[in-house]
């Protein structure tokens, strides 16, 4: 009797799932922790989201200390779950909404050692915009 019950279950979430009455596989929920959004506005947040969200993988990836800089760039913070699941401490980032491009600061390692298919110059580019723009 348990078993039925529990394939009946089954068959309903799948059934579920398969109409879109759940979650959709590529929801993001990223999202602004500290509230700075609203100073750059809620269609740029949005655009900043959507960038974090196809650039990092991390479904909960927590943006911070969003701001605008110089060149319609805006700065901020990301804070993302590593392997384990823990939350690795922010990084800071660029973005230029006009050319739709995100860029992380690299960390030490990251730039002694790029991962395959990482360009270490344009890393050091995106640490260097950083530095140049969003330190006050």
């Amino acid at each position: 009797m348990k078993r039925a019950a529990l394939a009946a279950t089954r068959l309903a979430l799948a059934l579920a799932m398969g109409a879109g009455l759940g979650p959709p596989a590529t929801a993001r929920a990223q999202t602004v922790a500290d509230g700075s959004g609203a100073g750059i506005g809620p269609a740029d947040t949005r655009a900043v989201l959507d960038l974090v969200g196809r650039n990092l993988n991390s479904p909960e990836a927590r943006v911070t200390e969003l701001r605008r800089a110089a060149g319609g760039v805006i700065c901020g913070s990301v804070d993302v779950r590593n392997r384990q699941g823990l939350y690795s401490g922010p990084r800071g980032f660029v973005v230029d909404l006009a050319r739709a491009e995100f860029g992380r600061v690299p960390d030490g390692p990251e730039l002694l050692s790029p991962a395959r298919g990482e360009d270490r110059e344009a890393m050091e580019r995106v640490r260097q915009l950083y530095f140049r723009l969003c330190l006050d």
